[in-house]
């Protein structure tokens, strides 16, 4: 079913002028710590973890999830997003270092009013400046080993002996609030995202050819397994450009979108109309998403 939608959101003059103003290099401690949804220890904490993101398929979504990964065949409808419904959700997805996370960040530094990231949940500790809900929701190892048997996390990872995840319902906070959720994940997180509530939009981050991603992360620095913020390698680029193939060559059929990251101004111009086209125009969507199988 086609749907009108009159209350579309576009990229104003004020969105693009935002983005001559933000993007420019930076660290990331010289962003607010306000910010949701952007810890650094849940990134490390995907890239260090002997198990890595865990993906939570929902058993509630056999059609539109799991089962798609195995067939390169699926179902799909037009689907235009009521104005009245939530928002889409916003995922990007790319190798490690090709810049999907600085993307996130800056979206959400351009119009903090529309976009957000989901707040994660953590098992450790809250640290003196910390506030539960803001930075985190910090919940005892107990609950959020319940949380993961009741498949109720899109994602989640242990680093330094705590765990941190990305759960449903921080994502669907987020989208009942009115705003746009924007997230970053793992290739092994595309099915949990996939889903008739969260109607993903996975947006893929692609390297440019390989003499450009040398020149564009000249100076630039790299979060590894092993090391925080170090200068970019040879090693580092060819990891990239590998792991780029690996993931194109298997989750390439879900992706709504590519963007190129060579030059971060045109990245986020992209991004803003691509997230426009996502909740505003008709997309191809798994049919399940509309006429969804009763379980």
């Amino acid at each position: 079913m086609l749907m009108c939608c009159n209350d579309s959101f576009s990229p104003t003059e004020e969105d693009m002028m935002a983005i001559d103003d933000t993007c420019v290099e930076a660290d990331e401690d010289d962003f607010s710590t306000d910010l949701v949804g952007f810890r650094r220890s849940m990134r490390l904490c995907r890239r260090r973890s002997h198990s890595a993101a865990h993906p939570s398929c929902p058993p509630r979504c056999p059609n539109s999830c799991c089962s798609a990964l195995g067939s390169p065949y699926e179902e799909v409808v037009r689907y235009q997003r009521h104005p009245q419904d939530a928002h889409r959700l916003i995922t990007l997805l790319g190798p490690s270092g090709v810049g999907v996370n600085e993307l996130r960040r800056r979206l959400i530094e351009i119009n903090p009013k529309i976009f957000q990231g989901a707040v994660p949940h953590t098992s450790r500790a809250p640290r003196e400046y910390e506030e539960s809900g803001r930075e985190y929701h910090f919940i005892s190892r107990e609950i959020f080993d319940n949380m993961i048997q009741n498949n109720r996390f899109l994602e989640y990872g242990e680093y330094k002996g705590s765990l941190y995840g990305t759960s449903v319902e921080s994502v669907r906070e987020v989208l009942n609030s009115g705003k746009i959720c924007v997230m970053d994940i793992e290739p092994n997180a595309v099915p949990a995202v996939r889903t008739h509530e969260l109607k993903a939009y996975i947006i893929y981050v692609k390297p440019p050819p390989h003499e450009r991603l040398k020149e564009t992360r000249r100076g630039a620095h790299i979060t590894t397994n092993y090391y925080v913020n170090r200068p970019f390698k040879d090693e580092d680029f060819q990891e990239i450009e590998e792991s780029a193939r690996k993931i194109e060559s298997q989750f390439c059929q879900f992706f709504d979108h590519v963007i190129v990251n060579d030059e971060l101004q045109d990245s986020c111009v992209q991004m803003l109309t691509a997230v426009r086209k996502a909740q505003d125009e008709p997309q191809w969507v798994p049919a399940s998403w509309i006429r969804p199988t009763s379980t």
